[in-house]
């Protein structure tokens, strides 16, 4: 079943919060030590230390996040939610829509954010361009401010891809700096 991001966002946010005390990531760490067979509340108490009242209570916060299973007083790690939730919240990121016309793109995004921009007019280059200059969707003149606002949602360094996208011609920059208008014609694109 998939989640709206509303969902996404609420069970991320719940994952967080169950991973968010000290005592429960020693306690999940602790059960993952003992990989699939897991152990019982007494042996996790005992290895870190802790009441087993509030091992209990840790692991009870743990199977509710998704992170953790209990089956017959044994608890086992189900890091399996931890990828589920982060593959959720990548979903939802914007860029995400783009990248199956651009497969070749995917390796230089992380979690929806650009984190690395291919060598300079490679092939590579030009398609993080064209792909970029499809996310900003210009239709009129903006100016910077604008421009980095719609930027902002693929990349942490708005500048650089800004720059980028002016040197490829996506989009066009005014003389005084000012304004950038739809560039050059963006060819047609279908997924593979």
């Amino acid at each position: 079943m998939d989640m709206t991001p509303a969902d996404s966002a609420h069970h991320a946010a719940t994952l967080l919060a169950a991973l968010a005390a000290p005592d429960r990531i020693r306690v999940l760490g602790e059960i993952t030590r003992h990989g699939a067979e897991g152990a019982d509340i007494g042996r996790i108490a005992a290895a870190l230390d802790l009441p087993v009242r509030a091992t209990g209570e840790a692991c009870a916060r743990l199977v509710a996040a998704g992170v953790v299973s209990a089956s017959h007083g044994r608890y086992a790690h189900r890091l399996a939610g931890l990828r589920e939730a982060a593959d959720a919240l990548d979903h939802q990121q914007p860029v995400n829509a783009l990248l199956p016309a651009y497969p070749r793109l995917r390796g230089l995004f992380s979690h929806g954010k650009l984190v690395s921009i291919p060598p300079v007019y490679s092939d590579a280059f030009w398609a993080l361009a064209e792909m970029a200059a499809r996310f900003v969707a210009l239709e009129g003149t903006v100016d910077e401010p604008e421009i980095n606002r719609r930027l902002a949602p693929m990349t942490d360094d708005v500048a650089k891809l800004r720059r980028m996208l002016v040197d490829t011609g996506w989009p066009h920059r005014d003389r005084a700096d000012a304004a950038y208008s739809p560039g050059a014609s963006l060819r047609p694109v279908t997924a593979p």
